[in-house]
């Protein structure tokens, strides 16, 4: 029967430690079937001096930076160590970036052209891909992704600035210069606009701009602000202008859009979705998205 083997990693023996010492002397000791390996524990982070994304809209643009380096600084380092990347989440789809690195701390650059060549095809959008090191202890390897099971860092994600990878995502990031200008209805859902019209967008800041709902009187910017970090768009409950023009009766309309996934900015295909709230003071019209295209 094989022996069954158990990875304890350096951050957990003073854990096991504390343990055993509960345990009483009759308990028994490690059974000789136990096999008990001591592996180092290694971080894996983004540097804060290069891309922390892949821009789909500048390529060439991307330098991603990460470093390979003991949690513990002076714990007995692996013999060596591979760096992987993982595509898209998938274990099955690993490949090898730099072989035999046998110094840590250890930096590594990688470019989008770099990432195409390894995996054969172009990055794409949504893609995303993860930085980590295979450990190498003596005649035993301990992978970062393996087929089955876990990888050598999952076990202590919870400790302080510990990160068992580092991942570049494949976005299209906001360009605040997309965002001005003529913009095409492509569809509203409140029925204001009508497809293909013209709403023109101001740009107020690097990540905001406004435009104007020509059917209330005395309109007024509609202020939208964008998450660059994710691309969603809000709108913080506002007074649009003083009644519909459709309907006099409804007095003071605001509009407002949360935060959430349905209302987001696409560089890429230069849109944007707004699932706007809609009120007036004798009450609330519900939710519905407005769609527009850069002209």
């Amino acid at each position: 029967m094989k022996n069954r083997k158990i990875n304890i990693f350096a951050a957990l023996t003073l854990g096991l430690m504390i343990a055993f010492a509960g345990c009483k002397k009759d308990d028994g000791g490690v059974r000789s079937s136990v096999v008990i390996k001591d592996v180092p524990v290694v971080s894996t982070s983004i540097e804060s001096t290069g891309s922390q994304a892949i821009d789909l809209l500048n390529l060439a643009g991307f330098s991603g930076k990460f470093k390979v380096s003991l949690y513990f600084p002076g714990a007995t380092p692996p013999d060596k160590v591979d760096i992987v990347v993982r595509k898209n989440g998938s274990n099955a789809n690993v490949k090898v970036m730099k072989k035999d690195v046998t110094t840590l701390p250890y930096s590594l650059t990688v470019t989008s052209a770099d990432i195409a060549a390894l995996f054969g095809v172009a990055v794409a959008l949504g893609d995303t891909y993860d930085f980590a090191p295979d450990l190498y202890v003596g005649v035993n390897k301990f992978e970062a992704f393996p087929a089955t099971g876990l990888g050598n860092g999952p076990g202590i994600i919870a400790f302080p600035l510990y990160s068992d990878f580092a991942r570049f995502a494949a976005i299209c990031a906001y360009d605040p210069a997309i965002y001005e200008g003529d913009f095409l209805v492509v569809s509203d859902g409140f029925g204001d606009f009508s497809p293909g019209e013209v709403v023109k967008f101001t740009k107020i800041s690097n990540n905001s701009f406004s435009f104007i709902n020509p059917y209330v009187t005395s309109p007024l910017p509609i202020i939208v602000s964008i998450n660059t970090l994710n691309n969603q768009a809000t709108i913080a409950k506002q007074k649009v202008g003083n009644a519909f023009t459709w309907q006099l009766a409804y007095t003071n309309p605001n509009m407002a859009v949360s935060a959430s996934a349905t209302s987001v900015v696409a560089p890429c295909s230069k849109t944007i979705t707004l699932a706007i709230a809609y009120t007036v003071d004798q009450g609330g019209f519900g939710t519905y998205n407005l769609v527009l295209k850069k002209k």
